[in-house]
């Protein structure tokens, strides 16, 4: 996958102001486009921990189901309702998975 360059970026600080975190749609030569979402975290005066998640075109419709229900606990949870833990696919069915 030789990469072409950044087609969309979308910079999201922490309120901690130690770590930004980078969305960022790429196109590789081949033209296809996939998601990667860095964790750039300080280490030390001048150093830089990075942490990158790649996600493929393909997937992005799972992707976009998992984190859809992890918005969705985690609202819950802020509005007072602990919602019991779960384990899904991801892939937008209730089915539990496997270990």
């Amino acid at each position: 996958m030789g990469q072409r360059g950044e087609v969309f970026t979308c910079r999201v600080p922490s309120k901690s102001d130690r770590r930004t975190y980078f969305l960022n749609v790429k196109e590789n030569r081949l033209g296809d486009l996939y998601l990667t979402i860095v964790e750039s975290k300080e280490h030390g005066e001048t150093d830089f921990e990075r942490h990158q998640v790649v996600v493929f075109d393909e997937d992005i419709a799972s992707f976009e189901k998992g984190m859809q229900k992890v918005i969705e606990f985690l609202q819950r949870r802020r509005a007072g309702t602990k919602p019991r833990p779960e384990r899904t696919t991801g892939d937008g069915s209730d089915r539990p998975r496997r270990p």
